[in-house]
């Protein structure tokens, strides 16, 4: 006999019934819903992001368009890395991922007072200490977004507010992570983060050259960097310095 095909009875009042093709339409239907959910979940988690980044915009006046360039210079590293380095498994989406997150690096400024984060010289011993308090209350910050506190945009927001100024040889703070102990999220920023302040000019120094600022990455005078970033940094380099250009046509 063959199979009629019927392998679930409903328990509406009509006593219907469906069919297997009934539950694959089913099944497409609610994928799509849920995909859409995730979409919209998706965009909203950008827009938390975004409003946050801007409030540190108008905090840190000299940061101007920072967050973007950032932004821009965390996509062009991490797409390199997600082709160079498969062990990593960048995909598109955490690719997507760790940009967006990337805007939040700096949150934790706005907890820092004005007469620190707005000065225009170098800041003594004790200032830097508490300017170097933003990572971890950058992380607090992050707690209290609810909406994003779990999930893959919690997860790369908290690393990179937390990680972006760690070393690879141990040297950075606030914990001290070595290495691969890094998470790879917060290393991408923490590279884009010091190339942008190389060439961006700041209230306490003039612009380097896209050329200096390259030297001086590979050189380690900014601290040390993985030798897979630094490889990405090199494949990169016109790329970012078509990024820093344009960047800086739209500033002046």
């Amino acid at each position: 006999m063959k199979n009629s095909g019927v392998v679930s009875r409903t328990n509406d009042k009509d006593g219907g019934i469906y069919t297997k093709r009934h539950l694959e339409e089913l099944v497409k239907l609610q994928t799509t819903v849920l995909r859409q959910q995730a979409r919209e979940l998706r965009r909203m988690n950008e827009r938390i992001i975004e409003t946050m980044s801007n409030v540190v915009e108008f905090r840190n006046l000299e940061s101007g368009d920072h967050v973007k360039r950032v932004k821009d210079f965390t996509r062009i590293l991490a797409g390199h890395l997600a082709k160079a380095c498969p062990e990593y498994q960048l995909d598109k989406t955490a690719v997507d991922v760790i940009t967006a997150a990337a805007a939040l690096h700096d949150v934790g400024k706005i907890a820092i007072p004005d007469a620190i984060l707005l000065k225009p010289g170098k800041l003594t011993a004790q200032e830097f200490e508490v300017m170097k308090t933003h990572t971890t209350k950058g992380c607090e910050i992050i707690a209290m977004l609810g909406d994003i506190q779990e999930g893959e945009y919690g997860r790369a927001s908290y690393e990179i507010c937390r990680h972006h100024h760690e070393r690879y040889d141990g040297g950075g703070y606030p914990d001290g992570l070595e290495g691969e102990e890094i998470p790879i999220a917060a290393q991408i920023v923490s590279l884009a983060d010091v190339y942008d302040a190389l060439v961006s000019e700041r209230c306490y120094k003039s612009a380097y050259t896209a050329a200096e600022a390259y030297d001086m990455i590979v050189r380690g005078d900014c601290g040390q960097f993985s030798p897979k970033l630094l490889s990405c940094l090199c494949e990169a380099r016109r790329e970012l310095e078509e990024k820093a250009e344009s960047g800086r046509a739209l500033t002046t």
